[in-house]
């Protein structure tokens, strides 16, 4: 069983306890100092220890030079959170205080970075502006490939129109960060070209339940039944539990995700960029 975190507010009275000699629980004290990143050994190197009852202890004759500045960097607090929280030893125990996404597109194919902060504010290149259209790439092959994916777009069902949209590489889950609202609220309509798997589907599904973007659609080209059943790759069990309830809440998610369940396979979109004739193109 993974031990339950130790806040700054815990890590701050155990302190307050040492400083007072009284006692407390010896096995959190350890997991605080691990946590933190403090040297709990250089701190009791020259103290007394007593056992009080079970896991409770008394130190006495602590460092408390050194015990003092564990409280002063305890009790610091930083504007930034995540600075804040590095400075504890726990990185990820606040978000940044903002995201960054990378931009191309025909117009400008080389990429630009925008920068939104904590405040909503978008950042982004002098003379940049956005595009009437967003297309989300999940793999950074697509994102290098700039005519392969634009290429890709009439297969998927859009207009002309589309080949005027900005292409924005999503890392990950990263491009579910709720900081970029704002810079997705510039556009009229979103296109996420996401693997047609599970992890696609249910970055889709986060996008649409936020409900406050543009109308968004899960690009997949026309053939891919056919790109599905040359596919080795095979749900589980859980897979297509998890596929059904993103089909029941997320509509533009449902037809892909129907799709994968029905077939009981999934691929990757790089797959899109090689011909379905050469057979191995979607395993």
């Amino acid at each position: 069983m993974v031990a339950r975190r130790i806040s700054r507010s815990q890590l701050l009275g155990y302190l307050h306890k040492l400083s007072r000699e009284e006692a407390l629980p010896e096995p959190k004290l350890y997991q605080a100092a691990d946590q933190f990143a403090l040297d709990i050994d250089q701190l009791l190197a020259n103290a007394t220890r007593l056992h009080v009852r079970r896991d409770m202890v008394r130190y006495l004759g602590v460092n408390k030079d050194l015990l003092a500045k564990w409280q002063r960097i305890a009790e610091e607090r930083h504007e930034v959170p995540r600075i804040d929280q590095s400075s504890l030893g726990n990185s990820h125990g606040a978000r940044v205080s903002g995201a960054m996404v990378t931009v191309r597109s025909a117009r400008q194919p080389h990429p630009q970075v925008v920068m939104v902060n904590d405040q909503g504010e978008i950042s982004a290149p002098l003379g940049s502006t956005p595009a009437a259209r967003l297309v989300i790439v999940e793999n950074l092959e697509n994102f290098l490939s700039l005519d392969g994916t634009l290429s890709l777009l009439p297969a998927c069902g859009l207009s002309p129109t589309w080949q005027d949209a900005d292409i924005l590489y999503g890392s990950g889950n990263s491009i579910t960060n709720i900081l970029l609202t704002p810079f997705f609220q510039q556009y009229q309509e979103i296109g996420c070209l996401f693997d047609p798997d599970p992890g696609g589907i249910r970055m889709c599904d986060t996008l649409y339940q936020r409900g406050d973007l543009p109308p968004l659609y899960f690009l997949a080209p026309a053939d891919l039944r056919e790109r599905l059943s040359a596919s080795r790759r095979e749900l589980t069990m859980k897979q297509r539990q998890q596929l059904a309830t993103h089909i029941r809440r997320s509509p533009p998610c449902a037809h892909v995700a129907g799709l994968i369940r029905t077939m009981g396979k999934h691929l990757e979109q790089e797959t899109y960029l090689l011909p379905l004739s050469a057979k191995e193109a979607a395993r």
